[in-house]
């Protein structure tokens, strides 16, 4: 089963280093491009894409999802989060794996 992301260039590049092939875009007419190069590959059975492509796609991703075909979407939060505030690494490590990182004092 092969994943694809298309999303914004840190949450790409951090699934890169699990192995699964993307797309880093930063504007509608990228994410339109690249979510049609992506339906186009028969290759790609799981279709990632973070919230804010999401919200640049949406009558593709309707029409798309009526369709009921490969491949399928999946929407991710980037690390921006869903109130576009960057998280800091140490949240991001807590919500993976369940960890606190402090200071020693």
């Amino acid at each position: 089963m092969s994943f694809h992301i298309i999303g914004d260039r840190d949450t790409v590049l951090g699934y890169r280093f699990a192995g699964v092939t993307g797309r880093a875009v930063a504007t509608s007419d990228e994410a339109r491009l690249a979510f049609r190069e992506a339906l186009g590959d028969a290759r790609h059975r799981i279709l990632l894409l973070t919230e804010r492509v999401e919200q640049m796609l949406v009558p593709e991703v309707t029409a798309h999802r009526l369709a009921a075909a490969p491949p399928y979407l999946v929407v991710i939060e980037d690390l921006w989060g869903a109130d576009g505030r960057r998280r800091s690494l140490q949240e991001l490590i807590f919500e993976a794996v369940g960890i606190r990182i402090t200071r020693g004092e």
